[in-house]
This record gives structure tokens, sequence and C-alpha cells, in this order.
């Protein structure tokens, strides 16, 4: 699903829940929602959206509301002054600021605004959440708003000199759709962060497994080497006993991990035994060839 698709479901659960507002909250709404200017408002969203649109409309607007269609916008009548819906908000903002429960009507303006002019990215390819608002009445109603819902956008402005508030975090734009009620959508979020987390560890557990089996690889192939040209050196009387059995085993099983190296003598080895031996072996190594030929070793 592409961005504006996913944009565009978004928008239409908006819709869904914009249906089910109070009637101090369908004014609070529009104001979000209109554009255009005072005293000529106009709709504008994607020709995707103009069915749901209408049929909310035709539910939250009173019967003799007049509502007619101009190309990829809506026009409403002149009795949608949008100073005076404007001045409404601000009271009903400033009247239940204080009081937990009576936020609809905020929550009323932000799904309003953000069928207008937000955004939403897919989640599949990253998170990004923004709005994008002209002017200066928009912004300071946003950040007023967002402030006594406890959302925290950042902002910069465009060239264009539109004010752009957004959301980067997974968490926060989880948060913002739980407080417009989008809980399916919120929930679905919530499942993607976990299962990208869940990935994420076990990439690292994997990545760290493969790390650590290269390594023995390569602790292994050096010591095979080692052994080898201890083996092929003239006087053999450099090995003790202990020493020759245990570079014998290592050549013969080279796969083999120190612990299940151990378990093949009679008696069994520890793990420590059986490195602290072929530390020995590489001592021996490094004091007959020299520590040159050692690097060179390593570095094979």
């Amino acid at each position: 699903m592409s961005e504006a698709d996913y944009s565009t479901e978004l928008k239409r659960e908006i819709f869904s829940v914009a249906r089910q507002q109070l009637p101090c909250c369908v004014q609070s709404f529009l104001t979000g929602l209109l554009r255009g200017s005072a005293r000529n408002p106009q709709i504008k969203v994607r020709r995707t959206l103009h069915r749901q649109l209408q049929a909310v409309l035709s539910q939250i607007l009173p019967p003799d509301a007049a509502v007619g269609s101009g190309g990829t916008e809506i026009l409403l009548d002149n009795n949608f002054d949008q100073l005076v819906l404007r001045q409404k908000l601000i009271e009903r903002i400033k009247r239940t600021g204080d009081a937990a429960s009576g936020k609809h009507c905020q929550k009323a303006f932000l799904h309003g605004l953000f069928i207008s002019r937000g955004y939403i990215q897919n989640p599949g390819r990253g998170y990004h959440l923004e709005f994008r608002l002209p002017g200066h009445w928009l912004p300071a109603a946003f950040r007023t708003v967002c402030r006594q819902l406890r959302l925290k956008f950042g902002k910069y402005r465009t060239e264009s000199g539109e004010s752009c508030f957004y959301l980067k975090s997974i968490r926060r734009i989880i948060k913002f759709l739980n407080v417009l009620g989008l809980f399916e959508k919120s929930l679905e979020l919530s499942d993607l962060k976990a299962t990208r987390r869940l990935l994420s560890m076990v990439n690292r557990q994997v990545n760290f497994e493969t790390a650590n089996i290269n390594r023995l690889i390569g602790a292994a192939e050096e010591s095979i080497s080692q052994i080898e040209q201890l083996l092929a050196y003239s006087d053999q009387e450099i090995w003790t006993e202990s020493l020759r059995q245990l570079a014998m085993m290592r050549l013969k099983y080279p796969h083999d991990s120190l612990e299940v190296l151990g378990q093949r003598f009679e008696p069994a080895l520890s793990k420590s035994a059986v490195n602290h031996r072929l530390r020995r072996i590489k001592s021996l190594h490094a004091r007959l060839f020299g520590k040159k030929s050692e690097e060179n070793v390593e570095s094979a």
C-alpha cells in the first residue's frame, strides 16, 4: 500500500468516528475541515474521499444547508462563516482547557484538520505524520489544542511559509491515534512495533552467533596451522606427551569446540584444560618460529 493510500485509509477511519460527534463538536470539526475565505467556505479532499465526506456532511449539517461540488472541492453556503466558527472553538478551548472530560471539541478539531491538511506515511516504509498549516491562526490553535491534549509535535517552516508540525516517533504516533479514537490503527502500529522489535532482537542474536562461530573457526584454523608447522619441525623432542595428544586430536577433529574436544579424551578434559594446552602450543610456536611468523599465520 502506498503512502497516499494509507493516509486516505486513515482519513476514512476518521470519517467513521466523525459521524458520532456531539453537536458542539460538529462546529469544531468543520473549523478544522474548512478552507477558503471567511465568506466562501470550501472543503478540499482527494477524490477518493468525496463519497465519505458527503455522507458525513449529510448527517452532521442541517437539512437546509446547501452543499455543492466544484471539481475537487466541496462548497458550502454562506451560513458557515469561518470567523464565527473559529471564535466558538476558542471559547470552547478556554472553557474546557482544564477539564479532562471536556476535550471532545479539541479532538473533533484535529479530526477535521487531519482530513483537510494532514498526512501519514505508510508505516511499512517509515514513521512520519504531519500537518501543514498556513497563516497564523491555524498553527496557534493547533499548538493550543496539542498542549491541552498533551501531544508533542516537532515543527519547522516550509519555503512557502507554512508551519509544518510532525511526528517521527512511532510511540507518539500511536498516542496521537489513540487520542483521536482510532484504536484499530493504533493496534496495527503497536503490532508492527512489536514485530519489528522481535525481528531486530532475532537479527542481533543471529549476528552474535555468526560472529562467535567465525571467531571459533578462525581460532581453530590458527591452531591447526601452528600444529602443522610444529609437526614439520626437525626436532620433535619439543613435544610433551599431553601437548602431542591434544595436537593430534585437534587435527583429527578440526571443527570441534573446545568443550567437545575435551570430551574425546580418556579421562575427559575440561574446556579450560584444553584451552590451556592450546595456549602452550601457541607459545611453543611463537618461541620456535618467532612473532613475525605468528602474525602471518593470524592474518592468513
